[in-house]
């Protein structure tokens, strides 16, 4: 009843938002007639509800492919034909150009000392103000980079001092992310340690402050080359990290079961999910991992989940293949099994009870598979966007890995001892030891598996999205890829992919012409397959670098991409253009709005 209650109150604040959806396109201009609002922290806790559905959307309520689904970078299969990373033509609109979010925080910020409330009461609700404007900043930089900045709720007038600030150009990137260190500092020292239940409180908002500032530190490092606001960056993130990682969190007994459960209140992983109801308020994430056909998981994702030795699977054999499922699957890192069914459904013929895949790889993180036969609640509840299980929004194994990132990051930004074996302990044992991994090790700067240093041999073969283009390049040193080889194993399908690309400076992993393992499927044998299970649209390669298409092949890596190929990435895919709407609003109202310097014409 407690939960259902909150539910209602969500409900109110998203009534709230719908109102306030009309700024999309401009800095909001619009005034709250709020009275005898923000008189208690009730007032507030209303108002900060309207928050919740944009900062924790899991899975998107009616919808059948959340829109993140399409947002997993190089681990989804590339289709037939790739467009350009970004294209000529600067937009005219663009939705993501938004300070609606902005005002509301500022609305918070300047409303909470209103409340006849005890200090620290008033403390609380600013500092939930500060944390969500250096958030959704924080999107903004990390998308356009320079944004104008508004630490205040801008006032709708004709007069020349209210226009000044309402129609400001963008402040430097920088400026704004310093900004949003201050925000996120104010709020990890005020905000409670515990709201309620299905509130933010301050390991929620540590943990997302780990996650954004990583990203930031990340990406000040690789694109803008900004070492010393990098360390800046992930030292915030270090010290967010640790307090999630000091809280009363531990890792969930089941990897499985963090994405396949009604009740996730009870699983100590979770720092904080989103709840669904029979009725109120459902989703289609089951369906699509049933029902649904897709496009599939690349040759190149599949392929980066350990032995279950622990060691890359073309370790000590560079020409390593699996002829068949069952021998791809077999004594392999056991979370493969996890997120990808251990058997081929093409597309054709009869698959049932599973949906096909068009690169024979099929998902199924969020799902139980025995649930076809024994469903642990009404069947009708599987199918369409009728799905009840809650969504895992934020989860300690996230931060876990962060923190093992940040680490080595720092370390090799100052040359302090911030990386070692006991942050491997930590983070990423403690991961493997859940999943009954060997324990990943360090000698000598080298990752190691029970006393023997290894080496990718796929590590060099990874094509670059630095600029300009070079073929082969040894920027990831052999500790820091596989880092982020357990990232992108444990978080897989959980919409951080693409961001992990880009803040990494590594969009050419997007290209079908410089990462051939994103074009390709499974290898199969036409002969394992009954009639008609494969049908003419499935094309197979016999040989992959060159790539050799045979038609009269029986079997071979299926190949989706046949057409356009995608380039590596040039300086401005990297961030994005400012739409034409609003440079053109500016100068009506005879202001200027700067483009992206990175957009502008040559």
């Amino acid at each position: 009843m407690k939960t259902y209650k909150y539910f209602l109150c969500l409900l109110f604040g998203g009534i709230l938002f719908v109102s306030c959806s009309d700024f999309l396109d401009k800095p909001p201009i619009d005034q709250f007639t709020d009275g005898e609002f923000w008189k208690n922290e009730d007032h507030a806790r209303a108002f900060v509800n309207s928050v919740y559905t944009t900062l924790f959307t899991g899975f998107e309520p009616g919808v059948l492919f959340p829109g993140w689904i399409n947002d997993i970078g190089d681990d989804a299969l590339t289709g037939r034909d790739q467009s350009p990373l970004s294209t000529d033509a600067i937009p005219t609109s663009d939705g993501s150009w938004s300070f609606t979010n902005i005002r509301r925080a500022n609305y918070i910020i300047e409303s909470a000392p209103r409340m006849d409330e005890p200090e620290a009461t008033i403390n609380h609700w600013v500092g939930i103000g500060r944390f969500l404007r250096g958030f959704y900043y924080s999107s903004l930089t990390f998308g356009y980079g320079d944004v104008p900045y508004f630490d205040k709720v801008p006032q709708y007038s004709e007069v020349k001092a209210d226009m000044d600030i309402l129609y400001k150009d963008r402040d430097p990137r920088n400026f704004v992310v310093e900004k949003n260190i201050a925000d996120f500092e104010f709020a990890l020292a005020n905000v409670r340690l515990n709201d309620g239940d299905l509130r933010i409180n301050r390991y929620v908002i540590a943990a997302l402050v780990s996650r954004v500032m990583l990203r930031e530190g990340t990406f000040q490092k690789y694109y803008y080359k900004d070492n010393a606001m990098a360390v800046k960056c992930l030292q915030l993130a270090k010290k967010a990290s640790e307090l999630v990682m000091s809280g009363p969190f531990s890792l969930s007994p089941s990897y499985k079961a963090l994405f396949t459960s009604t009740d996730l209140s009870g699983n100590p992983e979770i720092i904080i999910y989103r709840k669904y109801y029979d009725g109120i308020m459902q989703h289609g994430m089951v369906t699509v991992n049933w029902a649904e056909a897709i496009g599939g998981v690349s040759k190149g994702f599949a392929e980066s989940f350990l032995r279950a030795d622990g060691f890359p699977i073309y370790f000590e054999n560079e020409l390593w293949m699996a002829p068949t499922a069952e021998a791809f699957f077999a004594d392999r890192d056991p979370r493969l099994t996890d997120v990808l069914r251990p058997k081929y459904f093409l597309q054709g013929g009869t698959n049932a009870p599973f949906n096909y895949s068009l690169s024979g790889y099929s998902w199924r993180k969020y799902m139980n598979d025995d649930w076809i036969d024994n469903p642990p609640f009404d069947s009708k509840f599987l199918t369409g966007t009728r799905n009840i299980t809650d969504a895992p929004v934020l989860r300690l194994g996230e931060t876990l890995l962060n923190y093992a990132e940040i680490c080595y990051e720092l370390e090799s930004l100052t040359g302090e001892d911030y990386f070692n074996q006991s942050v491997l302990d930590i983070t990423i044992n403690k991961l493997r030891e859940r999943a009954g991994m060997p324990r990943l090790q360090e000698i000598g700067g080298m990752p190691a598996i029970d006393g023997i240093t290894y080496d990718d041999p796929r590590r060099t073969q990874a094509m670059p999205a630095q600029f300009p283009a070079v073929e082969l390049p040894d920027d990831v040193s052999p500790m820091l890829w596989e880092i982020r080889r357990e990232r992108r194993v444990e978080l897989c399908f959980e919409g951080l992919r693409s961001n992990d690309l880009k803040r990494w400076c590594k969009l050419g992993y997007l290209s079908n012409h410089h990462n051939p393992d994103y074009r390709y499927g499974a290898f199969i044998r036409l002969s394992d397959f009954p009639s008609g299970v494969v049908n003419a649209s499935f094309k197979l390669v016999t040989n992959v670098n060159p790539v050799t298409i045979n038609e009269s092949a029986t079997e071979g890596y299926i190949i989706r991409n046949l057409g356009t190929v995608r380039e590596l990435p040039q300086p401005r895919d990297y961030v994005r253009p400012v739409p034409q709407d609003q440079i053109d609003l500016y100068d009506r109202k005879g202001y200027t709005l700067s483009q992206t310097k990175e957009w502008l014409k040559k």
